[in-house]
C-alpha cells in the first residue's frame, strides 16, 4: 500500500515538474508576456514625469 502512494507521489510530482517547464518554455517563446509590458508602462510613466516636470 505505502509503495503504491509513493509511487503516486513520484509521478504527481514528476507532472508538476513537466507542466511547470511547458509553461515557462511557453512563457519564454511569448517573449516574456506581461513582465515586459509593466515594465514598457512604468518607463513610459517615469518619461512622461520627467516631460512634465
Amino acid at each position: 500500500m505505502a509503495e503504491a502512494f509513493i509511487a503516486h507521489m513520484y509521478a504527481m510530482a514528476g507532472t508538476f515538474a513537466a507542466s511547470t517547464a511547458i509553461w515557462f518554455s511557453i512563457r519564454a517563446a511569448r517573449g516574456g508576456g506581461r513582465r515586459e509590458e509593466e515594465e514598457g508602462i512604468s518607463r513610459d510613466v517615469k518619461e512622461e514625469e520627467k516631460i512634465g516636470d
